[in-house]
């Protein structure tokens, strides 16, 4: 397949152009394509595609669309910045057409322009994914403007997808909560963020400041609400009913011409929407001529509250055209506790939303591939969707991924992405071991953790260097992560970090039965020797053990999280240490610390805990802990969150793992590898359809459990899907998108 590109504008960040195919009619045919950095398709004006699914450097996924249409338009985005998103490439546009008649096209075929309408030098969206959309409408057919000339670029290996299209549809209606006139303070500060101050000293690519054509992070930034009246600017408050991932798409009426802003966030603060909350420039400008228009972001944001504000004389409607994995409504649920039934569609929805080409961590501020948040996300991919298509594609494309500006035998903390400023997380390399080993586990027949042996072996190889005397890591280079808590203060991190060195022996161990290397086994039971003679204090496991006059000794730091690292891992049993599992696990309010210990975050201080209590087998605890800490955010955005707050990202992918939980607490049956019974089932009647291996149905009824194969329930609600806050049939899902 032969790639080409505008000639001479390869090295422009932020560029868009055009490419199209005109017919002399509407005619049936199938189009093969990819490109860099990203794309849609229309065809006759309707968003068929969005994509490439992503590829390590140096390669792309192809995408095939069927199609029936006049015209084919694919607009084609090279941000050509380093980003967690995805990879820094030439750019590139390829692409087949063939026709039911049997004519065939190429990309040389396509006519191209420049998308003049998207404004070029605008802020960084955020420090890890490309830039803020602006837009001056332009009325002017594509087929009427300055043609550019292309060339032939040398276009990258090419894969294919695996999985389905993503979801284009419904477009989601937003619910209107108030209005009012929109006051501009003009003596208001700026925004700035790493991702606009950065450029200036090069750590972040991007435009100048002083180069911005616009910036309405800075116009925005003056807003001030006062609710009703009406004046040169006006606002009005939606609500989606839950928070959502898709196109922002407008329905504009101006007078004589205006501006529409839409400010968007996941929560409200202090009843409005803070574009800033998530360190992202979550707010788009549109500039639009007098009459009726459309117009639509080119990437997915994700959103449960939106504030659009206009110019006196402008109006405009907001949707949002979903883009999530469709495969997730393959599970099916019912309850007869609807709290329960929330929580768990939340989950589906945390995980639809990150699972649509890799699994990823959030769909708003990054929509970056993480290890690690990886192992626990997989779980509920294969809970939801029955397969495990995401995860695939996610360690595919670490056999592939670009590791230039890494130490020797290190792997990126996320990929597809950009290393920054050689920013590695170590720890993060530990779980990608331990997730092949889950993965090989589960898809024995799957190759991939042999093919990624060599990628085992080299991190091995690179922590080897970092063991003291004792066999123990010692002062680690990079980012070392333990979770977001105290546990992560520089004071606990330096020296021998406890909590790193049970992953990593858990890695060497996970390595061990991965390859059938006694060696490593050795070593890690050796790890954890040392851990339990010179971490623990007879009371709790200490968090770091530094060096004095060239002795190791305990820190006094203490953590929740440590604990529940030695439980979790292994390194601890609750035989041997019997007082302190029981402390630790004795019911108390969520989050609330130990006496003696600094408190827990969700992952991994929380999540660890959770699956401890599976472990011991106290599934009523556990579902009354996971409703305390899943039920506000289920009520809150629909979707589960980062962190035991609304302090970052409030859909992310990990949290999705919550399902394992909660299916086992009511049902007795854990869904890890393969489903298999290891708990007594709960009190409340429920049923689910979990749709791998066959098909399984799980049913609790007056206390007594059944397990059945290859059928499918007729379960309350298993016809009906989340939309716009309220539960609504598949079938007026369709006759509104008609509509």
């Amino acid at each position: 397949m032969k790639a080409v590109w505008a000639e001479g504008l390869g090295e422009e960040m932020d560029l868009t152009l055009a490419f199209f195919l005109e017919f002399k009619e509407a005619v049936r045919g199938r189009i093969t394509l990819t490109a860099a950095s990203c794309y849609q398709l229309y065809a006759d004006g309707q968003m068929k595609g969005f994509g490439p699914k992503r590829a390590a450097h140096g390669y792309a996924r192809l995408s095939r669309h069927s199609f029936k249409a006049k015209t084919l338009v694919v607009l084609v985005e090279s941000y050509n910045v380093k980003n967690f998103y995805r990879v820094k490439q030439p750019p590139f546009f390829a692409v087949e057409v063939r026709l039911a008649d049997g004519r065939k096209f190429r990309s040389e075929d396509f006519a191209c322009v420049r998308f003049s309408e998207r404004v070029q030098k605008v802020p960084r969206y955020s420090y890890q994914r490309g830039f803020e959309e602006v837009y001056r409408m332009n009325k002017a057919p594509l087929c009427e403007r300055e043609k550019l000339p292309t060339a032939e670029v040398m276009c990258p290996q090419l894969l294919p997808s695996r999985g389905r299209t993503p979801r284009l549809s419904p477009v989601c209606p937003a619910h209107e909560l108030e209005r009012g006139e929109v006051l501009i303070a003009e003596d208001a500060a700026p925004w700035r963020d790493r991702a606009h101050t950065g450029v200036a000293d090069g750590s972040v690519e991007g435009f100048p400041i002083e180069q911005w054509e616009e910036a309405p992070i800075d116009e925005a930034s003056r807003f001030r609400y006062k609710r009703g009246g009406r004046g040169e600017f006006n606002y009005v408050l939606y609500d989606f009913g839950r928070a959502v991932t898709g196109f922002c798409e407008l329905t504009v009426r101006s007078e004589g011409g205006g501006s529409v802003y839409v400010l968007f966030d996941e929560v409200l603060t202090d009843g409005k929407v803070d574009f800033r909350r998530n360190t992202c420039a979550s707010v788009h400008k549109w500039t639009v001529g007098a009459g009726d228009s459309r117009a639509a972001t080119f990437e997915p944001y994700t959103m449960r509250y939106a504030c659009v504000v206009c110019t006196k004389g402008t109006e405009a409607l907001i949707f949002c055209r979903l883009f999530e994995n469709p495969a997730a409504d393959r599970f099916v649920f019912s309850c007869e506790d609807k709290k329960i039934e929330r929580v768990v569609e939340a989950a589906r929805a945390t995980l639809a939303q990150n699972s649509v080409d890799i699994l990823t961590d959030c769909p708003s501020r990054e929509r970056a591939g993480w290890l690690s948040d990886s192992w626990f996300s997989s779980v509920a991919e294969r809970c939801f969707t029955g397969g495990n298509n995401a995860e695939r594609t996610f360690l595919e494309n670490y056999l592939y991924a670009e590791k230039r500006e890494l130490p020797e035998g290190m792997l990126p903390m996320c990929y597809p992405a950009d290393t920054i400023g050689g920013q590695f997380i170590p720890n993060w390399a530990m779980w990608y071991i331990l997730e092949l080993e889950k993965y090989a586990a589960v898809h024995a027949k799957d190759r991939l953790p042999a093919k990624s042996r060599s990628n085992v072996y080299g991190v091995l190889r690179y922590f080897r260097a970092f063991e003291n005397e004792l066999g123990l890591l010692e002062d680690l280079e990079g980012w070392v992560f333990v979770e977001w808590s105290a546990a992560n203060a520089p004071a606990h991190v330096c020296g021998v970090n406890i909590p790193t060195n049970i992953c990593y022996a858990a890695a060497l161990a996970a390595a061990g039965r991965l390859y059938t290397d006694d060696a490593l086994l050795a070593r890690s039971e050796e790890i954890f020797c040392r851990v339990r003679e010179l971490a623990f204090d007879g009371k709790f496991f200490v968090d770091n053990l530094v060096r004095r006059e060239g002795k190791l000794i305990a820190s006094g730091n203490y953590t929740e999280v440590c604990q529940y690292y030695a439980f979790w891992f292994g390194c601890a049993t609750r035989e041997e240490y019997g007082k302190l599992f029981e402390e630790l696990l004795a019911p108390r309010k969520v989050g609330e610390p130990l006496e003696g210990l600094s408190a827990p975050n969700a992952m991994y201080g929380l999540y660890m805990r959770f699956d401890l209590l599976m472990e011991a087998g106290r599934g009523e605890q556990l579902l009354s802990e996971c409703m305390e800490l899943f039920g506000g955010m289920a009520e809150r955005t629909g979707t589960l969150w980062e962190h035991n707050g609304a302090l970052a990202s409030c859909c992310h992918g990990f949290a999705s793992y919550a399902i394992r939980w909660i299916l086992y607490a009511l049902s007795g049956v854990d869904i890890l590898t393969e489903p298999r019974i290891c708990g007594d089932c709960g009190k409340l009647d429920c049923a689910f359809f979990l749709p791998f291996a066959g098909g399984i149905t799980v049913t609790v009824k007056n206390g007594k459990r059944t397990f059945e194969r290859n059928r499918i329930p007729a379960l309350d609600g298993a016809d009906c899907a989340c939309y716009n806050g309220n539960e609504v049939s598949h079938e007026s899902i369709a006759k509104t998108e008609e509509q």
